[in-house]
């Protein structure tokens, strides 16, 4: 072989090289996208369960028994959450959800979270807060009583890198 055939198969092989290593780079890239993209369907699937389920309750534990003719008969905005002793699985009204069982903490508040795994794909942290937002902006919460409220459902996967948020208004009213 002459200098100028080895010459091009080192350069051939150089060439080769460098393909394989971008592939290789390429498909690790891929794998990661595809890891991502599924911890975020599963935790947008989580989120929209805890809405659905919510969904399906009453406005407020004062609804239950009749509807409230005034915001006064309304559950207090620092009272919002499940009743003492209430469990999830006894969950009747909408405000039952805010800060759910279980974690972290957030601004030295105990934020209750559930933790669902998923086998083969992560760990799931799951938190709600529910509060009274103005009827006119639902973006802005208030203080007092209004017949609008908003559940706000988060999801943290433990291998992502993003904290996933989804919003539900219920508004009370009735025909009269």
């Amino acid at each position: 072989m002459g200098t100028g055939q080895t010459l091009l198969t080192i350069i051939a092989i150089v060439l080769l090289g460098t393909n394989v290593v971008s592939v290789n780079r390429t498909f690790i890239q891929h794998g990661a996208i595809l890891q991502q993209t599924e911890i975020g369907l599963f935790g947008v699937s989580l989120a929209t369960s805890l809405l659905e389920e919510a969904r399906g309750k009453a406005f407020d534990r004062y609804s239950l028994i009749g509807f409230p003719q005034y915001l006064t008969q309304l559950t207090p905005h620092d009272s919002l959450g499940p009743e003492v002793g209430e469990v999830r699985e006894d969950y009747n009204d909408f405000d039952d959800y805010n800060w759910m069982r279980g974690g972290p903490t957030r601004d030295s508040i105990i934020v209750r979270a559930d933790t669902v795994r998923i086998p083969d794909v992560d760990t799931f942290l799951r938190w709600a807060k529910v509060c009274y937002v103005d009827t006119t902006d639902p973006n802005t919460y208030r203080a007092n009583r209004t017949w609008m409220k908003r559940l706000t459902v988060y999801v943290k996967g433990y291998n992502s890198q993003d904290t996933l948020q989804l919003s539900y208004l219920f508004s009370n009213w009735s025909f009269r």
